[in-house]
């Protein structure tokens, strides 16, 4: 049950929350009421375009520590990147470099891969010489890129201005992202893509906040932001807030039935909601869905009490807290039916398959996390193409933390080999077979298939990318705090199999390296930009991108991102 962050039950009558909830982005410097009223008309005109095939589910993937993205999309072959890469990388480098690894170049090919939009990324006439290879332990991920199904967006960061430099850098020390290498601070701005601003909202909640109220197909759908991962910033609104739940689904109250069956020793229909009108619900009040039974004389002795009314603010607000969780954690039973062996078959052997059949790895709590996320997407795809009440929008918060690889970030064996089982080998192994699974279990459900894939997108996140240079010379050598790293996009709308963006000139002390000799790159592609097509992909038309990144009309549309086919 979730007692701390709730959806609003009924949206049809306005009240002064709904409109702060469109006048909310006027806060972060759009002060115009026209602007305010556009905000107004669009979830009128949302709710008219919408229907049980206008479906889209946006999955962040947050890697929480900040992950070494250099060692992740990484130069290969004969070009001035691979020399670079050489001769600055140390120790966390792959194949050769001073001091660096030797693992043979055979293991570092079975990732390689060729970009279909060759010398389009490099800051310079065939820098990278379009070789570039994914991380050893991404095979799932190359077969994704491979098939057209994912693409990196190389250098992103959070940014407050575009033309910072390494010679202006340190005379913009009041205008750039304050705290700039701190964890706290730019794991905030990266979600709220606000960084000169103290946090109000995440972009994924202002999203919420532009688009739920129409895209709900009544109040008894799932909440449009669901977090598998615990509280986060990036789906917290003005009105709108996630539903935060477990991998193990959402908790119920006890001791009316079966766990299996929910409330069949307390009511006579056990797919009605309480508080709800119309054939999906009933009112506690008057209903005779209750059992003559023990369970049936309690449950409704605690559902009168939820459904009167409290002249008290406080408890009319407690009540409601309650109410929204007794109705959620029924709509998450009907959801993930279609996924748990009864309704609709399991996504076990999707998972157990991607990671080599070996069904202990497929149960780690990143790939519960994302499994469940998967069974959410299907479920409520599924409720919707059968007519009954769901969300024609989704945003899940999904996080693999670690990353914070400050020693041994390349664990290495005795005989010069490498530890696949720890550091960020083992980290990134499991992110790609999670995400491969992800993949094959949406395409493979017979409730869900190409279609659905076409209106998922998945996307990473983090922190910060971090140093070039290790801060050691030997083996227990790692990386510390940087800026700007690699992302990936992944989603049938994707155009995949393309690198975006500007990929990063890897050279330390000058370049785009800050400050210093370490390899902290200043970010090519802001937060704002990234997300802003992202955000246009899921339904936020182009004249209301400003409303939710108010920062985006300084960096303009940004060159080289177009990762999205809009017409899927």
């Amino acid at each position: 049950m979730n007692l701390s962050f709730r959806k609003t039950l009924d949206r049809s009558k306005p009240n002064r929350r709904d409109f702060l909830v469109q006048s909310s982005c006027a806060t972060l410097g759009i002060t115009s009421m026209v602007n305010t009223l556009s905000q107004l008309q669009l979830v009128g005109s949302a709710a008219a375009a919408g229907g049980p095939n206008d479906f889209k589910a946006l999955v962040c993937i947050f890697q929480g520590g900040g992950n070494d993205s250099n060692n992740m999309l990484i130069p290969r072959g004969a070009s001035a990147a691979r020399s670079h890469y050489e001769l600055y990388r140390g120790i966390p480098t792959y194949a050769g470099g001073t001091g660096g690894l030797a693992v043979p170049n055979a293991e570092l090919g079975l990732t390689a891969i060729t970009p279909d939009n060759p010398g389009a990324y490099d800051p310079g006439a065939g820098y990278t010489n379009n070789d570039l290879a994914i991380h050893p332990a991404c095979e799932g991920l190359k077969s994704l890129f491979d098939s057209q199904d994912l693409a990196f967006v190389t250098n992103v960061g959070t940014l407050t201005q575009p033309g910072v430099t390494r010679a202006n850098f340190a005379a913009l020390a009041p205008t750039k992202p304050p705290q700039l290498f701190s964890h706290a601070d730019q794991v905030l701005q990266w979600q709220s893509s606000i960084a000169d601003q103290p946090f109000t909202s995440g972009w994924g909640g202002r999203i919420a906040d532009l688009l739920d109220a129409a895209s709900n197909t009544n109040s008894a759908g799932l909440a449009m932001g669901v977090s598998i991962a615990g509280v986060n910033s990036f789906q917290v609104g003005t009105s709108e807030q996630p539903f935060v739940m477990s991998t193990a689904g959402a908790l119920d109250f006890d001791g009316y039935g079966p766990s299996n069956v929910g409330y069949a020793d307390a009511l006579t229909n056990v797919t009605l909601k309480p508080f709800l009108p119309g054939a999906n619900g009933y009112d506690p009040l008057t209903s005779t869905n209750y059992k003559a039974t023990g369970q049936g004389w309690r449950l409704k002795a605690l559902e009168k009490l939820m459904a009167m009314n409290h002249a008290n603010l406080f408890d009319a607000s407690y009540q409601n807290t309650a109410k929204t969780a007794r109705v959620t954690e029924g709509v998450v039973a009907d959801t993930l039916a279609y996924t748990n062996g009864t309704v609709g078959p399991t996504l076990d052997a999707y998972f157990t398959a991607a990671f080599g059949g070996n069904a202990n790895s497929a149960n780690t709590d990143f790939a519960n996390q994302l499994k469940m996320v998967a069974r959410l997407i299907i479920g409520n795809y599924a409720l919707l193409q059968d007519g009954k009440p769901a969300n024609n929008r989704q945003t899940f918060f999904i996080q693999q933390g670690g990353y914070d690889t400050h020693a041994s970030q390349i664990a290495i064996n005795g005989n010069n080999t490498v530890n696949t089982g720890v550091g960020q080998f083992a980290l990134l192994n499991v992110l790609s077979r999670s995400i491969k699974g992800f993949y094959d279990s949406i395409v493979g459900h017979p409730r869900g298939g190409l279609a659905l894939w076409n209106a998922v997108m998945g996307f990473t996140a983090s922190d910060f990318t971090r140093t070039f240079t290790p801060n050691k010379t030997d083996s227990t050598g790692g990386s510390d705090h940087g800026w700007g790293g690699h992302m990936m996009v992944m989603g049938g709308a994707v155009k995949g199999k393309k690198i975006y963006g500007t990929f990063p000139l890897l050279e330390v002390d000058g370049g785009i390296d800050c400050t210093g000799s370490r390899g902290r790159w200043i970010p090519s592609t802001s937060v704002d930009q990234y997300a802003a097509k992202i955000a246009e992909w899921v339904g936020v038309p182009p004249a209301q991108i400003d409303a939710v990144f108010p920062n985006l009309s300084r960096f303009g549309p940004g060159t080289n991102l177009d990762f999205v086919d809009l017409t899927i």
